[in-house]
């Protein structure tokens, strides 16, 4: 893969326990090309916001646009166990990923974490 970050954010990803959707390596070798550039970032918000998942999104949204022409995205998001991510609070994710133009693929998964914030890995090519 392409750096030092992208690599600890795959790591952590793929290490994590508690996973509730999983994503595993054969996720990531399906998803990237190991010809291509790829970028990563985490965005997080306090888990006892209210509208979360929407502030999260936007953060996405935020630092995904200047990675644009992006085709494969993998999102992994983190949560306290005491302040789970709820199935209906995923609208504003599906949203975006509706909204992204053109053909991608894309993979997700969530994991409860000790954090005191929902926060989500995003890794894009």
């Amino acid at each position: 893969m392409n750096d030092i970050r992208t690599n600890r954010f795959i790591k952590e990803v793929l290490d994590s326990t508690n996973k509730l959707v999983n994503i595993d390596i054969n996720d990531v070798r399906d998803l990237f090309q190991e010809d291509e550039e790829i970028h990563a970032f985490d965005v997080s918000v306090p888990a006892d916001k209210e509208n979360r998942m929407m502030l999260l999104v936007e953060q996405i949204k935020k630092c995904s646009k200047c990675h644009e022409q992006y085709n494969r995205i993998l999102v992994f998001f983190f949560f306290p166990e005491e302040r789970p991510l709820l199935m209906e609070e995923l609208k504003p994710f599906s949203d975006w990923i509706e909204s992204v133009p053109g053909e991608f693929m894309v993979k997700w998964g969530m994991a409860t974490q000790f954090t005191q914030d929902l926060r989500a890995i995003v890794i894009l090519q």
